[in-house]
């Protein structure tokens, strides 16, 4: 916590803003822009470079967005910024047992939609956002807060250029770490996962149809999705111990393609990489409180799951809805900035449905985890099942689609 003297010694002017945005993300990104019209003055903290539209190969990191996400990039003017030739939509799901012969499939077509769900490069979706949003909001690249201090009536910050701001309301958007998180004091259950993310670009023999591909191996989740192009491109997302991840990351391409064709049990033919490798531990973090004195949580400061199902961004993007919706009600009704009972009504609407996903995709992570050959069997059987049965895979395409919960209006189509 930051002392009273350091901040007093530096007698830099105070800036009075209304809401401090702490991380540029994609959480944060779409909170500042569905807040640009509210008249509040908002500063965005983001320790990254001014956010640009990536033009060349495919970038590493891709989020699957759902339909409800889609709706909030887009009335918040995102979306239509995005360049539809760098959008994969795809509309068949396809999730199968490496241990046995069970596999659930659905279309968007069970779910009456055009569309299960949209992948989309990360950096694409930032960029997208600071362009909506830049001219209304005060978007400070390249700096971060470090020192934080309550007042009576909001935050005093210091920013690592020697920035001192007043904030009425303070956000934390800045990832699993938190910066914000810890000033606040608010505790954070962490665990590791026992998995690390080796994630590329790939391209494979046989066209990927537009469909997500998932197979559970015993080593974890090996996920195909589908990115823009000629439809060969796909990106991957290998979740593996840290002591296969390693020696993955220490093959040559040719011998990680191969590696990868043989995990993927061929499903697509041949893979070769298409782009640079990366590597990114997997934790799963839940915050005790999302609220506290003139603060709110969001996205990864607030929650982190596995990427098994892709829910991270969405989940993210729901918060950030939800938070802009509560804060410009609270505005209408006259209410004041930070006012505890706003903030209670946010983390009410938001915390219950992050823990059930969270916990969920714990539960399939273990489920699909298990080696007993009789558990094992049993889980084949259910997965054969499930998929026989129509309401339950209409139910699953929903869930994929984002239509469940409490949705922000933020989230529907406007009226026509």
């Amino acid at each position: 916590m930051v002392s009273e003297e350091r901040v007093s010694e530096k007698r830099v002017p105070e800036e009075q803003v209304d809401i401090v945005i702490a991380g540029g993300g994609m959480a944060g990104g779409l909170l500042a822009a569905a807040l640009r019209d509210s008249g509040l003055r908002i500063v965005v903290l983001d320790a990254a470079p001014v956010p640009t539209m990536p033009d060349g190969e495919p970038e590493q990191r891709v989020s699957a967005l759902t339909e409800a996400s889609m709706q909030m990039l887009a009335n918040v003017g995102a979306w239509q910024r995005m360049p539809a030739q760098r959008l994969a939509p795809y509309q068949h799901m396809d999730v199968c047992d490496g241990n046995g012969s069970g596999r659930v499939t659905f279309s968007a077509h069970e779910a009456r939609a055009d569309q299960l769900g949209w992948i989309v490069e990360n950096r694409l979706v930032t960029a997208a956002l600071y362009q909506a949003c830049v001219e209304a909001v005060d978007w400070r690249a390249q700096r971060t807060l470090v020192n934080a201090q309550r007042t009576p009536d909001g935050w005093q910050l210091e920013c690592d250029n020697g920035d001192i701001l007043h904030a009425r309301l303070l956000v934390g958007a800045d990832g699993a770490r938190s910066a914000v998180r810890s000033y606040a004091g608010i505790a954070a259950a962490a665990k590791d996962s026992g998995h690390i993310a080796v994630v590329a670009p790939v391209r494979t023999e046989t066209k990927h149809g537009a469909c997500a591909r998932q197979v559970f191996l015993e080593s974890g989740p090996v996920a195909l999705l589908p990115l823009y192009g000629d439809g060969h491109l796909s990106s991957l997302v290998w979740s593996a111990p840290p002591a296969l991840a390693q020696h993955l990351m220490s093959l040559d391409d040719d011998a990680f393609a191969a590696a990868l064709t043989r995990a993927s049990e061929n499903v697509l033919g041949r893979c070769e990489l298409a782009g640079r490798r990366g590597a990114f531990p997997i934790h799963t973090v839940h915050a005790s409180e999302y609220v506290g004195h003139h603060l709110a949580l969001i996205g990864d400061a607030a929650h982190v799951v596995h990427p098994l199902a892709g829910q991270g961004i969405n989940l993210g993007f729901l918060d950030a809805g939800v938070l802009a919706e509560e804060i410009l009600r609270a505005q209408q009704r006259g209410v004041a900035l930070g006012d505890a009972t706003v903030l209670a009504r946010y983390q009410r609407r938001r915390r219950a449905h992050n823990a059930l996903m969270l916990n969920a995709l714990n539960g399939i992570k273990t489920f699909f985890g298990l080696r007993d050959p009789a558990l094992v069997f049993l889980r084949n059987t259910g997965m054969r099942l499930v998929n026989r049965l129509a309401p339950v895979k209409s139910l699953l395409a929903a869930e994929a689609l984002g239509r469940h919960g409490d949705l922000p209006a933020l989230a529907r189509a406007p009226r026509r």
